[in-house]
């Protein structure tokens, strides 16, 4: 049995004993050299994929490529050309679109005051094919601010659909208004227009864009009143009400989100194919920091209501229940000197929100923050930043198809690392029948021999060392957010090093690709799933 074959057969065996389906196996390829710096993986048929990357060093010298993978091996690669009509372009990012892999530019003409978004298909062999194509243009002309406008892209879940988005700044004192276009795979436009959020400039805040599998566009806005204290503009405690609209070409079509005075602090939308909207996320209390609870509601955009709603509030219990004694004997003193200490939950971001086949809704969260540190040195002057990043606990909840939370669960997760962006850090998650799953990098001292959780007091900070990284999943039992955790692989069975964020959950192939790097080198992974 060669070496590559072992691995095969380690993995299968790992990922039998997390309770994982028949289906879900994972196969190998070869470490090999890389060509890049991986940026994302763009999957595109079933052992199909492109990927994304940077190659040469530093910022000014490198350049954008692709390297196209058929199983895991490498079957092409090339550099992209960002360029229009000659000239260059800025580069806006890329997307399998149908089966094609395109890269979209953005051009800044100021001869003719023209502000331009391109689309340029490449081929399996990472070629350019044909003339790039413009898809959205406006005049800059007369927009005397430093902001000339931008433009942005989503793409609906399946593939099928695409929406270029752009801001056109207004002229003088006039509010910004916006332009939309949405695609087919076949670039034949479905709808075109522009519009303008009815407030004041100063006074909302775009959350996010979200494009839907039945070709809907649609805008989360926050609206903000008049501040009571200097400082408080687009504050937190200013907030006054959050909308949803629907993008289309007679303009916007609105529904307000009301948590009864509470506050959003962060959220999440998906959809189904019947214009059914889920929003999950956490909300705190107007004048206080931290997170009070998670909320989710459930719109009916063809009948213009909301069909379900509910609010969790997080326990002292949950709150505190990977807290050490001592945190908690601190809390208890300043309680008996009549101190405000109500435990909180800080610096949680909502990462994800998926409609289950019934119906139900299932979501995550993460902890993540930056700390900066600048360092001056008395002798010369010069300063040192420095950068650490902080990817904690995750809380992940089920909200039952009729409303109503199921269960919500604290997985206890301590990852830090400093200038690095937090390159290893955070995790994969991904459904697979009856299952919720989380991939993400540890410590082997948090498992015993067997490879089972250690659910202890003490709980030791993820690792990339040879000795003692492990790859952990976490299987959560989507009935009543039961879980087992388990080592998955490690740096040395794999010879290299996992990079869960880069991992791509690719429903439409029903395929999960991962990837490890040693040094210059990489190897990819391939789990099939069902959904």
């Amino acid at each position: 049995m060669n070496k590559t074959t072992k691995i095969l057969a380690m993995a299968m065996l790992l990922l039998s004993s997390t309770n994982l389906t028949a289906q879900g196996n994972v196969q190998w390829g070869d470490l090999e050299k890389s060509e890049g710096r991986l940026i994302d993986i763009l999957p595109r048929n079933a052992n199909d994929f492109f990927a994304l990357r940077r190659s040469g060093k530093g910022s000014v010298f490198s350049k954008l490529m692709a390297t196209r993978h058929v199983g895991m091996a490498a079957a092409a690669a090339g550099k992209f050309e960002i360029k229009v009509n000659g000239s260059p372009a800025t580069y806006e990012g890329s997307a399998i679109l149908g089966e094609k892999y395109v890269v979209f530019l953005s051009d800044k003409d100021k001869k003719s005051d023209q502000n331009s978004f391109f689309l340029q298909e490449y081929s399996n062999e990472i070629e350019p094919v044909g003339p790039t194509i413009e898809l959205a243009s406006y005049d800059m002309a007369d927009r005397k601010r430093r902001f000339q406008g931008d433009f942005k892209f989503r793409q609906s879940r399946d593939r099928e659909y695409l929406a270029v988005i752009w801001t056109l700044p207004g002229q003088k004192d006039e509010e910004f208004s916006y332009g939309f276009r949405i695609l087919n795979s076949k670039l034949e436009t479905v709808s075109e227009g522009t519009y303008e959020v009815p407030f004041d400039q100063r006074r909302f805040a775009i959350n996010s864009f979200y494009l839907s599998n039945t070709g809907d566009l649609f805008v989360t806005v926050t609206e903000y009143g008049e501040a009571e204290k200097k400082g408080l503009f687009k504050h937190v405690a200013n907030q006054k009400a959050t909308h949803i609209y629907q993008i289309t070409e007679e303009g916007l079509d609105d529904m307000v989100i009301d948590l009864e005075g509470k506050r959003i602090r962060q959220m999440a939308v998906n959809s189904d194919n019947n214009q059914i909207f889920t929003i999950a996320g956490i909300y705190g209390e107007p004048d206080k920091g931290g997170v009070k609870g998670l909320f989710y509601l459930k719109l009916d955009f063809k009948n213009k209501e909301i069909t379900t709603e509910g609010f969790d509030e997080f326990g002292d219990d949950f709150i505190t229940q990977d807290w050490s004694d001592r945190q908690k004997n601190k809390m208890e003193k300043k309680k008996a000197k009549g101190k405000d200490v109500e435990p909180k939950l800080y610096n949680y971001s909502m990462r994800q929100v998926e409609v289950l086949d019934d119906g139900g809704i299932v979501g995550s969260m993460e902890q993540y923050y930056v700390v900066v540190n600048t360092y001056r040195d008395p002798r010369t002057g010069a300063t040192t930043t420095t950068y650490t990043y902080y990817y904690n606990d995750i809380i992940t909840f089920k909200v039952g198809p009729d409303g109503g939370f199921d269960w919500k669960e604290k997985l206890q997760k301590r990852q830090v690392s400093t200038n690095d962006g937090g390159y290893f850090s955070s995790y994969c998650r991904f459904l697979d029948g009856d299952k919720l799953y989380f991939i993400f990098n540890d410590n082997e001292k948090n498992y015993d021999e067997s490879g089972d959780f250690i659910d202890g007091d003490k709980l030791y900070n993820s690792t990339i060392s040879k000795r003692k990284n492990v790859v952990a999943v976490v299987a959560v039992d989507l009935e009543d957010g039961s879980y087992t955790r388990k080592t998955f692989f490690s740096r040395e069975d794999v010879e290299s090093v996992a990079v869960p964020r880069l991992f791509n959950v690719d429903y439409v192939n029903k395929e999960v690709l991962l990837y490890t790097i040693n040094g210059n080198k990489e190897k990819f992974g391939i789990m099939t799933i069902e959904e």
